[in-house]
């Protein structure tokens, strides 16, 4: 079993995945302003687009409808840009954290996370209403099927504060209250590393009046990865489809 553990890592250099969804938006929408405020370009889209863009879906079922996820995958597929600041990502700061691995286990492409302002990042459950605290998604990974020895990291590409980020247990099956969990603050020059597939976590509404958006990733040690294989069932998230080796 992977160590319980969540930590900070610095980006040593410029953030790689700025400009390149920078570039993104300028030349889908023209977009030349700050990214914590892309929400502005709502404001010009058709009322359709924007509702799809800040809807809050359902976990695992609609949650990548909106307009702006499907620009990032049309990215991803039409140009090698961020396949290959990605890979290049994980091999100067993802790799060395497994000393003990040659290979890791990679998920192929990360999630890009829009968390605009009055809406949120991840969607509900199917049968959850947002609560009068305004939180959302309540759970932990392996409730979706995912490899028990997932870690799981966080690449901000602007800052993460409040209630435009992620509130998380600091230990899995604690006695913390929901509403006392720790509150993920990140700048674009730091990463998150944690054990999200045991530690419960959510969203809120974002009241911050500010947009974020980040990637979240999934690694498992290769050795690890192997040795459950007999008794992991989550057909979706196998070597070829969800995963790729490193």
């Amino acid at each position: 079993m992977v160590d319980k553990i969540h930590k900070i890592h610095k980006i040593q250099e410029e953030n790689p995945f700025i400009p390149l969804i920078e570039g993104l938006f300028q030349k889908e929408y023209n977009y030349t302003g700050s990214l914590d405020e892309l929400h502005t370009v709502l404001d010009n889209l058709s009322t359709e687009v924007k509702e799809e863009c800040t809807q809050i879906y359902t976990i695992g079922k609609d949650d990548r409808r909106s307009k702006f996820i499907k620009d990032f995958h049309r990215f991803v597929d039409e140009s090698t840009d961020f396949t290959d600041a990605y890979h290049a990502f994980l091999k100067q700061y993802i790799k060395p954290l497994f000393k003990d691995e040659t290979h890791i286990v990679i998920q192929k492409t990360p999630n890009i996370r829009f968390s605009f302002p009055e809406s949120a990042a991840i969607g509900k459950h199917a049968t959850e209403n947002v609560s009068k605290d305004g939180i959302i998604g309540y759970h932990c990974d392996s409730d979706f099927g995912h490899h028990r020895e997932e870690m799981n990291f966080i690449v901000p590409v602007t800052p993460m504060y409040k209630t435009n980020s992620v509130y998380y247990e600091s230990e899995m099956n604690s006695d913390v209250p929901i509403e006392e969990y720790e509150n993920l603050v990140l700048s674009p020059n730091e990463f998150f590393q944690g054990y999200l597939n045991k530690q419960r976590h959510y969203n809120r509404l974002n009241q911050t009046g500010r947009t974020r958006i980040s990637y979240d990733l999934r690694v498992i040690p290769y050795t690890k990865y192997m040795e459950n294989l007999a008794d992991f069932q989550g057909t979706k998230f196998e070597l070829g489809k969800y995963y790729m080796v490193l």
